[in-house]
């Protein structure tokens, strides 16, 4: 993942093994242009990965090592069950 100023705003630029994306972040400042890459970082290589784990869900508490939102399969399996969970694809069920 590469930062660079983009005029007035910031632009990030992401490898994953299976390709390159180049976008504009709607950020200004450094600090929130940094969160913003860092989320769409974290959002292509889960995509990229064929099974995404809860891991890479924004609802995923790392300290705790636990789903925010209480989905049991987040705690019991480590994460396996992501690519089945309404939470992390924003779906209703």
């Amino acid at each position: 993942m590469v930062l660079s100023q983009d005029g007035d705003g910031w632009r990030v630029k992401i490898k994953t093994k299976t390709g390159k994306v180049s976008c504009k972040l709607s950020a200004v400042e450094l600090e929130q242009a940094v969160l913003e890459a860092e989320q769409l970082y974290a959002d292509a290589r889960a995509i990229s990965r064929s099974q995404p784990r809860c891991m890479d869900c924004i609802h995923w508490e790392v300290v705790k090592a636990s789903c925010n939102v209480g989905c049991p399969e987040g705690r019991m399996t480590g994460g396996t069950f992501a690519k089945d969970c309404a939470y992390f694809w924003q779906r209703p069920d």
